[in-house]
């Protein structure tokens, strides 16, 4: 400890650091008596661990529309001409409270014909179209021009 000189009734300007020790102590164990609690979680009721689900049934009266490169119109792997194609689109949709389609096209198309025939497809009774994305042409690319 280091004495200073100076009167007898001078005040000392020095921190208090004991004070501040306890405090930070105190809090500390404050911490560390409360982090594990709230580390707790929720209760949740865990599945048992073998379960034996069998897979949904598969839903038969799926509609697929499909336009071939050829510009041949298809339902469900049957082809049609147009006038024929629109009027069994609108027989099979018209008692249906589901009217989704799904729809399929030849990588090979040009958009403009893709567009067309989802107009006439969502004009004729298809009014959600759902998009397979497997292709009728595999070998085909995106953007490639028609051969």
């Amino acid at each position: 400890m280091a004495m200073t000189g100076g009167k007898m009734g001078d005040m000392k300007s020095d921190i208090n650091i004991t004070p501040l020790v306890d405090v930070v102590l105190v809090l500390l164990i404050i911490f560390m008596v409360v982090t594990p609690l709230l580390q707790r979680g929720y209760e949740t009721k865990v599945p048992p661990k073998q379960v034996t689900n069998t897979p949904p049934p598969t839903n038969l009266d799926q509609i697929v529309v499909r336009l071939s490169e050829d510009g041949g119109m298809f339902i469900n792997k049957e082809q049609y001409t147009e006038r024929d194609f629109l009027n069994k689109l609108e027989e099979i949709t018209r008692g249906r409270e589901n009217k989704v389609v799904f729809f399929a096209a030849d990588g090979n198309l040009p958009y403009d014909k893709v567009a067309r025939f989802m107009d006439m497809c969502n004009d004729h009774g298809a009014k959600n179209l759902g998009i397979v994305l497997d292709d009728i042409n595999p070998t085909a690319t995106a953007g490639e021009a028609p051969k």
